[in-house]
Parts: C-alpha cells; sequence; structure tokens
C-alpha cells in the first residue's frame, strides 16, 4: 500500500492530532516553567525551601531540583562566587575563619556565626546570649550609616547595627541566617548520607 493509496480522510485527522499533540506538549512544556519560576519566586521572597515544600505538598528535594534548574537559591544569586578562604576573618569581631563556626562572605567584609547572632540581638535591643562576640550597637535612625553587606541604611528603612567601622542591616542578617540554616542542613543531610 503506497501514498497514493493512504486513506486521505485518515491522513487528515492524523495530522490534525498530530498538531494538537505539539499544541499540548508546548502548552505542558510552557505550565511546567510557569510553575517552576513560580516556586522559585516564592523562595526568593523570603520563605525557607521547607516551608515552600510543605506548603507545595511535594518534596524538600523537589523544591530544591526545581529551585537549583531555574536559577538557584536567593543566597547563591545574592553572594555567588563569594568565597572564605583561611586568611578571612570576621570584620565585626577581628577573629579568623579558623576560630569560628562559620563566616560568611560579603563585598569585602566577612562576619561570623557569633556576630550574626550578636547582630540579631543589637536589633533587638538585647544584649547577645555568647560571650565574645563583637560588641554591636544600634546606629541612629537618623545617622547616614550604610549596610557594608547591601549599602542599605536607616532610610531605606532599615535597622543598622555597628562593630569597629562595618556594618549591618537587618535585611541582610535575615539573608544571614538564612545562609546558616542552609549549611547547618546541608551538613545534617551530608552527615546523613554518609552513615
Amino acid at each position: 500500500m503506497g501514498l497514493d493509496n493512504m486513506d486521505r480522510e485518515l491522513l487528515v485527522g492524523a495530522r490534525a492530532a498530530g498538531d494538537r499533540l505539539a499544541e499540548a506538549e508546548h502548552q505542558v512544556d510552557m505550565a511546567r516553567a510557569d510553575y517552576h519560576h513560580a516556586v522559585r519566586r516564592l523562595h526568593l521572597a523570603g520563605a525557607p525551601l521547607r516551608e515552600v515544600a510543605q506548603a507545595l505538598g511535594i518534596s524538600h528535594q523537589r523544591v530544591q531540583q526545581i529551585v537549583q534548574a531555574s536559577g538557584g537559591t536567593w543566597w547563591s544569586r545574592v553572594w555567588h562566587g563569594r568565597r572564605v578562604g583561611p586568611d578571612m576573618i570576621c570584620s565585626f569581631c577581628g577573629l579568623p575563619a579558623g576560630q569560628v563556626e562559620k563566616l560568611i562572605a560579603g563585598p569585602r567584609v566577612y562576619i561570623c556565626d557569633v556576630c550574626v547572632e550578636a547582630a540579631e540581638a543589637a536589633v533587638r535591643g538585647k544584649k547577645p546570649a555568647r560571650a565574645g562576640s563583637a560588641q554591636m550597637a544600634r546606629a541612629a535612625s537618623s545617622s547616614r550609616v550604610r549596610c557594608s553587606f547591601c549599602a542599605g541604611g536607616s532610610r531605606h528603612d532599615r535597622v543598622v547595627v555597628s562593630s569597629r567601622d562595618k556594618h549591618v542591616c537587618d535585611k541582610c542578617l535575615e539573608l544571614c541566617r538564612r545562609i546558616l540554616e542552609d549549611r547547618s542542613q546541608g551538613a545534617a543531610s551530608a552527615a546523613g548520607d554518609q552513615a
């Protein structure tokens, strides 16, 4: 049976079905891309990966895959390429990387996990829970002090705390806290994978 002997109506029907299938596959691809970008936007807006997973009823690992495939997490986007070397020191307390549990790198500024806690306490108007941290003080709301991480200041509706000649705002402290939590969860997950 050659091309000439084919039922023309069946051929037209097959082509139309093929066109509908191609359009449906295109719509599925577009919907998947919209969904993945919406999931990533939820995370970039400040929602932790685990909370996004719980709210959407999918696994934490799936959310991580979606976010990475769509462009990465907020902290990889914000501080991409910034690395902490053994010669780096906390800009707030002066301790080297080897003497602190974690050191977060910013643009020519570094903050350790203990100073993050001290700064968070200062933002709340309290004393730090741990001894040995830098003495943090809130900048006056009228001051023109700018955050050493993002260059935002109190005139940008931010609370800024300072130690030595470095400053950090409440928004960057939130990012630092998320980085510390992400690293802690990553380390716990890696330890669980090795067990």
